[in-house]
């Protein structure tokens, strides 16, 4: 799914921002997070960051031979591509007790218009499922893509609105506030 955002803000100040990584708890739905890791220096390809979230739950779990009634759940993002003050690219894999639940790969495209920037962020979830029900999910995938690329175009045209979505209504807001 594509969409986009227009931010009234350069290119740089927007990359800026982007890269930051600790900030991307700021504009994630997921909440609760607090950094834990992350790499030194500045971003390129391969800087990553760890955020982690521990859940409580009301009757212990038995795991690895131990029970525990915490959980903890690790987002751990990765830059996969960087091209400063143009693109920006990640995967977020989620770590749930050490295992994993899935990934979501993000890219984000800066375009300069006028004094600001049109932010075009792309993302796709791609969930971990074991055998048949991941070959399943991905069939899914794939033709709810087909399907409702021409219905979500003209829904785009006819209402702008959905152009958008609360990852850049949060990063332009951020961004606009300063």
């Amino acid at each position: 799914m594509q969409r986009w955002s227009f931010i009234n803000a350069s290119p740089e100040t927007v990359f800026t921002y982007l890269t930051d990584l600790p900030r991307h708890a700021d504009w994630d739905d997921q909440t609760g997070f607090t950094v834990v890791r992350i790499s030194d220096g500045p971003v390129v390809e391969g800087s990553f960051c760890d955020r982690e979230r521990l859940e409580i739950f009301q009757a212990p779990i038995l795991r690895g031979g131990v029970t525990s009634s915490q959980v903890s759940w690790i987002k751990r993002l990765t830059v996969v591509g960087c091209e400063p003050h143009q693109a920006l690219d990640f995967e977020t894999k989620n770590l749930y007790n050490g295992l994993s639940v899935g990934s979501e790969y993000v890219s984000f495209r800066l375009f300069p218009k006028d004094a600001g920037t049109v932010l075009v962020m792309t993302d796709k979830k791609s969930p971990q499922l074991p055998g048949p029900f991941h070959l399943l999910m991905m069939i899914m995938e794939m033709m709810k893509s087909v399907i409702s690329r021409p219905i979500v175009g003209f829904l785009y045209r006819v209402f702008p609105g959905l152009r958008s979505n609360k990852e850049l209504s949060r990063i332009k807001q951020a961004l606009e506030q300063d």
